[in-house]
């Protein structure tokens, strides 16, 4: 295990006492959803264009599918075309029959089509961005090849980024979608590299010790990342102009997983500085952490959702790692999945309504997204072996078109 397991792979595993076994469990958010009706029809894959269409209104936590009388709106499409070349044409009215949007969209594929009405769709009613266009990478082990992938939302295979014999692990999608920061071991120690996806290839940028578990400041200047030297971690800082590198932590404890608060002016990390791994705040630049809450024995993975105002990430409860979600100041802690034995590595989706994370719910640990609203749960990769999870951004430059 390559993500945030890491402290039991090294040997650390205590006996924890006087924390609360028991949190609430994550209730829906349970905002209303607007609802829409849709139709469409057109070319053989008209069928399953709708059913797409469907889920993605109804994934989004904002729009609802409903019957037609009852909907705010209604869109009428019509998907025309073959393979490598369709087109469709929407007409969207409101409950008074006005015209709201009338579009046509080309591409190569039609699940893309959709995708990108659906997210116009959400956008048009709510003001608010959806998620239907973006995509999660991961990582896959299939028979000791480790692939980094990028999978839409939808039934497509995934993009095989990269794949490798030697291990690749904790992959993070830059702010602007161009490229993925990872770890590679083919050198022997772990060194990040940064995948573009406009040049398809990848490039070593970071090396000297272990390297691992990168994560990208918001404006793009930035990859903090955990750096093991002599069995000591610490979080360092990496320059991508200049090439420099910071220490952010010097400590004896280990210190690994940051992530960045919207801001960009605090990062939250894991660390054992009290004997076992607990989340702690900080200044991005480095500085004094102050402890993110004290309801477990063992934490770790944290992730700063889009908003600023919650945190997710794992924790043992009851022998089982599961999904939590609470306030920056570790308040309001809700228990996110009940399911498996080993739910780790969550991510936030670029609009914060959605968490990523792999689970072994199903006997083979796999990539499942959350819709919060709802607490709708999809499964996304369902082969080999995945984990390690990152989101794009909104606006992708590389992926599946």
């Amino acid at each position: 295990m390559w993500c945030s397991m890491k402290y039991l792979m090294a040997g650390l595993i205590l006996a924890f006492s006087g924390f609360s076994s028991e949190f609430m469990q994550m209730t829906p958010v349970g905002d209303e959803c607007i609802p829409v009706s849709v139709a469409l029809t057109g070319c053989l894959e008209a069928s399953d264009a709708l059913d797409q269409l469907e889920f993605d209104i109804d994934f989004s936590g904002i729009l609802e599918t409903a019957d037609q009388e009852d909907g705010y709106a209604h869109a009428r499409c019509v998907l025309s075309g073959r393979i490598g070349n369709y087109t469709l044409s929407v007409n969207v009215e409101g409950a008074e029959e006005e015209m709201l949007l009338k579009r046509e969209y080309s591409g190569a594929s039609w699940e893309s089509l959709i995708h990108r009405f659906a997210d116009e769709f959400v956008y048009l009613l709510s003001g608010e961005q959806g998620i239907a266009s973006t995509q999660v990478a991961f990582i896959s082990r299939n028979n000791g090849v480790y692939s980094l992938k990028a999978q839409s939302l939808d039934s497509r295979a995934p993009q095989v980024v990269i794949t490798d014999d030697e291990v690749i692990t904790t992959p993070a999608w830059s702010p602007d979608g161009g490229d993925i920061a990872f770890t590679s071991y083919r050198n022997g120690l772990g060194d990040i590299y940064l995948y573009s996806f406009e040049n398809s290839s990848a490039r070593r940028i970071i090396t000297g010790g272990l390297n691992t578990s990168p994560a990208w400041t918001p404006d793009f200047r930035y990859i903090a990342f955990t750096r093991s030297i002599g069995g000591n971690s610490d979080i360092y800082r990496f320059d991508r102009a200049s090439g420099d590198v910071q220490r952010l932590t010097a400590r004896g404890s280990i210190e690994t997983s940051a992530s960045f608060s919207p801001t960009g002016q605090q990062m939250i990390l894991t660390s054992d500085r009290v004997g076992y791994p607990q989340l702690y705040i900080m200044d991005s630049a480095g500085g004094t952490a102050e402890r993110a809450g004290f309801a477990h024995g063992y934490c770790d993975g944290p992730s700063w959702s889009p908003s600023g105002n919650r945190i997710a990430y794992c924790a043992r409860s009851n022998g089982n790692f599961h999904i939590f979600v609470m306030n920056t100041d570790g308040t309001d802690i809700r228990q996110v999945t009940t399911e498996g034995t080993l739910n780790e590595d969550p991510v936030w989706s670029p609009t914060g309504g959605h968490l990523a994370f792999s689970s072994d719910r199903n006997g083979v640990r796999s990539i499942y997204l959350l819709e919060l609203n709802k607490l709708t749960v999809y499964r996304l990769s369902s082969s080999s072996e995945s984990y390690c999870a990152t989101w794009s951004p909104v606006t992708i430059q590389g992926g599946i078109q």
